[in-house]
């Protein structure tokens, strides 16, 4: 059987496992039952859930006697021969064309003015889910063994939000994970899928989804005799959960933990909580640990892949947590007991350990932001710092460079296979992403004096809000000492707030062949810096060229199942492109944007664009600025049609981009 044969592609997924019957559909707001999880008999809650907990999905519903009826709804209903009128006798064999001709065109046009919100679910159905999985978060967050078959075309059920008895749940914590990430990406049949209240109900449901994943792998650790016999819970040992596998080759134990891992990425990406993420992942972590998948194994099992997914993917989650708050790991991340293997991926066997070794390189440069930040608050020595920035520095460097000799030419809209080939081209995208951004983080400061770009504060970078982000006096002897001799602070200050600028200015050229870049702090001695401006400047801009490339390499969702031409549509009748997944490595989006901004404002305070005088090297310069700046913003555009958080992210650098020049 080839593996891009779709009709057996969806008999291999349907008789993997018997199909879970439907669950009840409600009469009224949808009022979850407990995901039950069988010890011998079903755990039976002793009291019903208030109807406020659903309060938020609750209040999206209308009233039942407002409900509109969706039958007379259903486009297809309106494009069929008779728009949706009760069939009449076939009196006149011809009366269907006629009517056609009639009224069909003013009956198309009637349809767009009547906007229900509508989400994405899979109706309960787990094989749906899986297969949606596959699309849409597996090739960037490959927690899962690879597929068994091709996936096939998406199985999307639209709910509207008037369909109150028509919610059915998905059966288990890592379905409803899975879901809830899943109704964050727009219905393909959904003719208005930006406006306010679309964008509200999936929001709604997809939070509902998430509670739900939370309270279930609370039930299946629950102990009916905690309730009524407290001593006789403590002295039984813990039975074991019966219930149907939601994927064939991962271990029921394994679920609660990747279930906590996607939910700490939808807890950034889609809530912008970071107290929350931190503690989703430190819940799976404790779980990963406690069932030893980070120690090695040489027992060959048909679970190994999956213990090995879930144990480097919850170390990445847990690192990535540390990252984009800006904050110490809560464990040694080169303890020597983490000996697990890494997992395998037939089309391209380094991919996983490149991946992991680039995670463990921004991490190393985040705490050395963390570290110098922190030196030079309290003005103490620096000597370490220094030696630290010398050191990421030759760690990096070859890392890149044998980065920008990989090959990625897949097909960016080609479908996940058993190979896996998708998800290599994506895990070297995102670790060529993230080792330019470490080196970004470890040259910033030399090269742009760490001065705020963004009215928000994302990740390390400063925002123009702060007050020591403008007038921080480390940062004005930085300036002073980084700069030419002839320049002085005065003229630094008076040309900081011209038209135009992203930053107070960088218009006094640095020294091409200084050595050093001084760093004062009174009364101790004058420090150096190991780079010069010019030469940090130099990385910085490489760096972030090459991560907008990457961003660019990154494949697209595909829902069809089959390859298509670049872009991929969420369907047949929408304009909008498949939103990329699991974003969790946003921030190196901002790495990237802040460097292009400051060479831009550096490029235009010595090359005006006013004066015209501008030679093909400048105007090349700009051009390559221009691409990645809308690069970015092209990458954030689409991850923010699916994760809202990162519209923020999207803001900033639509506000410092001109498109109106061309690129």
């Amino acid at each position: 059987m080839s593996e891009g044969d779709g009709t057996n592609g969806v008999q291999r997924l349907t008789t993997q496992a018997p199909q879970p019957q439907p669950r009840k559909k409600f009469a009224i707001p949808p009022v979850k039952n407990a995901c039950l999880s069988w010890r011998g008999g079903p755990r039976i809650r002793k009291k019903s859930r208030p109807l406020s907990d659903y309060q938020d999905l609750a209040i999206s519903l209308p009233n039942q006697q407002e409900e509109i009826h969706q039958d007379s709804l259903l486009i297809e209903s309106y494009i069929e021969p008779g728009a949706g009128l009760k069939p009449l006798a076939d009196i006149w064999r011809d009366s269907d064309a006629i009517y056609d001709n009639l009224f069909q065109d003013a009956m198309v046009d009637a349809v767009p003015h009547i906007k229900i919100p509508m989400v994405r679910t899979y109706g309960g159905n787990d094989r749906a889910i899986l297969n949606a999985y596959y699309i849409w978060i597996h090739p960037y967050f490959p927690i899962l063994p690879p597929p068994e078959t091709a996936p096939v075309l998406d199985q999307v059920t639209p709910l509207l939000e008037t369909q109150r008895d028509k919610f059915e749940e998905p059966s288990s914590a890592i379905s409803l994970a899975i879901s809830a990430i899943l109704a964050l990406i727009p219905c393909p049949q959904d003719p208005n899928p930006l406006e306010p209240d679309s964008v509200r109900w999936r929001r709604t449901y997809s939070q509902f989804l998430a509670k739900a994943a939370l309270e279930s792998i609370e039930t299946e650790t629950e102990r009916p005799e905690s309730s009524v016999e407290p001593p006789k819970a403590l002295d039984d040992s813990d039975d074991e959960v019966f219930r149907e596998k939601f994927h064939s080759q991962v271990p029921l134990e394994l679920e609660s933990i990747i279930a906590l891992d996607l939910l700490s990425v939808y807890e950034y990406a889609q809530r912008g909580n970071l107290k929350k993420m931190r503690a989703r992942v430190g819940a799976a972590l404790m779980s990963a640990m406690s069932l030893m998948l980070h120690t090695r194994n040489d027992v060959e099992d048909e679970y190994t892949e999956a213990r090995r997914r879930t144990w480097w993917m919850t170390y990445i989650c847990v690192c990535q947590g540390s990252i984009v708050s800006n904050t110490p790991p809560t464990f040694e991340v080169f303890a020597s007991s983490f000996t697990a293997k890494y997992p395998t991926i037939k089309a391209d066997p380094e991919a996983w350990p490149l991946f992991v070794q680039a995670q463990q390189a921004i991490l190393a440069a985040t705490q050395f932001v963390i570290e110098f930040n922190k030196a030079r608050k309290e003005q103490s020595d620096m000597t370490r710092i220094f030696n630290r920035m010398r050191e990421l520095e030759r760690l990096l460097e070859p890392l890149i460079t044998k980065s920008e000799t990989w090959v990625l030419n897949c097909p960016l809209t080609q479908p996940v296979d058993k190979r896996e080939t998708v998800l290599s081209q994506s895990l070297r995208c995102i670790s060529r992403i993230k080792l330019n951004s470490a080196r970004i983080k470890v040259h910033r400061y030399c090269a742009f004096f760490d001065l705020a770009v963004f009215s928000a504060k994302h990740c390390d970078l400063k925002s123009t809000r702060e007050k020591e982000a403008v007038d921080s006096p480390d940062i004005m002897q930085l300036q002073a000492c980084c700069t030419t001799v002839g320049s002085t602070p005065s003229t630094m200050s008076s040309s900081s707030h011209s038209a135009g600028s992203v930053s107070p200015t960088l218009s006094s050229r640095s020294t091409p062949n200084a050595d050093c870049c001084g760093f004062n702090y009174q009364p101790g001695p004058v420090l150096t810096f190991p780079f010069s401006t010019h030469h940090s400047s130099k990385i910085c801009l490489k760096s972030a060229l090459n991560i907008a490339q990457a961003f660019d390499s990154l494949p697209y969702p595909n829902p069809t199942g089959l390859l298509c031409d670049t872009p991929c549509y969420l369907g047949p009748s929408s304009a909008l492109i498949t939103p990329r997944t699991m974003p969790s490595f946003a921030c190196c989006a901002m790495q990237c944007s802040y460097a292009l901004l400051m060479v831009k404002d550096r490029t235009e305070s010595m090359y005006p664009t006013s004066t015209g005088e501008a030679g093909p090297l400048v105007d090349n310069l700009r051009d390559r600025l221009q691409q990645g700046l809308v690069s970015i913003l092209v990458t954030l555009e689409n991850y923010a049609t699916a994760f809202e958080a990162l519209g923020g992210m999207r803001d900033q650098i639509r506000d410092k981009v001109d498109l109106a020049l061309g690129f």
